[in-house]
This record gives C-alpha cells, structure tokens and sequence, in this order.
C-alpha cells in the first residue's frame, strides 16, 4: 500500500506554504505583542536596565519607524506598512519553496503587524530593547529583519543553484 505524503505535489507546497506562514506570522505578532505588554508592565518610559554589557532594556515610546525617522507621520506609516506587507505577499505567492517563503514572509508580516497593531490603537510603538550607540528596537523589528535574512539567503541560495544548473548544462554542450 502506497502511503501518499500529505503536502506532496504543487497543490501540497502551496497549502504547506501558507500554513508555515499564518503560523510564523502568528507566533512573531503574538511573542511581540506580549514582551511589548511585559516591557509596559515593568519599565518605566526611560528607565535603562543592563542586562548583558552589550543589550540594554530602556523603553521608549517611537511615532516614528526605524531610527525615530518618520516621527509623528503615523497616517504615512500605516499606508508604507500595508503597501509593504502587499508586496511580501506577491513574493511568498510567487516563490515556490514553501519554508523560504513561509518563514521568511510570515516574520515579516508578523513583525509588521505587531508594530502596526500598536501604532494603530497608540499612534506609537514601544521599544525596549537597546544595544549602545544604536536606537532602541523591539522584537517584531527583530522579526522583520530575520524575515529579510531569510528572504535573501534564499534568494542567494537559487541563484548559486542557476548558476550551478548553467554550468553543468554549458559543459555537457
């Protein structure tokens, strides 16, 4: 008896796909938004705590995005998020390998979110994680950029197997 391996052909990967990225996305909006409620609880807004001599907690409370930039344009920034998250879904929808696209485009759509999900009922987002000389960040700013990680990585990776599949067809000519 033939055992059919339940996300074996295209219509498996695709459904495979989604559910790596709905559960990555899932887990990165629900981790963010608790350690976020955890830094509100215990910090007071300002207050530095080292932990390890190269990561501080400090909360601070950001209108803007990455750097502080963009400060108090929080119509701007909710309208730039969604366009993003628009965009990472064309990818995941387009790329074929369901874990690169999963995990990469459900970090990023996790983070996003996270981040979105205060700036729409704060109009800020609490950050509290702080490394020196460098703006203080949080966890879904953490996911998007390993989600970008992963996205590149494998964008790297089929684009050494193409060069790798043109070789070898170039020397068999």
């Amino acid at each position: 008896m033939t055992r059919r391996r339940p996300f074996a052909g295209p219509r498996g990967r695709f459904v495979l796909k989604w559910l790596i990225l709905v559960a990555s996305a899932g887990i990165a909006v629900g981790l963010d938004l608790l350690t976020k409620s955890i830094a509100e609880a215990h910090l007071v807004l300002g207050e530095t705590h080292k932990i390890l001599p190269f990561l501080y907690l400090q909360r601070t409370a950001n209108t803007g995005v990455a750097f502080g930039l963009l400060g108090g344009r929080g119509s701007f920034i909710i309208v730039a998020n969604v366009i993003a998250i628009l965009v990472v879904i064309f990818y995941v929808v387009m790329e074929k390998r369901p874990a690169v696209a999963g995990v990469g485009g459900g970090l990023i759509v996790g983070g996003s979110l996270g981040n979105m999900v205060q700036r729409l009922a704060y109009g800020e987002v609490t950050d509290y994680l702080k490394f020196p000389h460098w703006p203080n960040f949080n966890l879904a700013d953490v996911f998007i950029i390993l989600g970008i990680a992963v996205i590149f990585l494998g964008v790297i990776v089929e684009g050494v197997h193409v060069v790798r599949a043109g070789r070898k067809g170039a020397s068999t000519s």
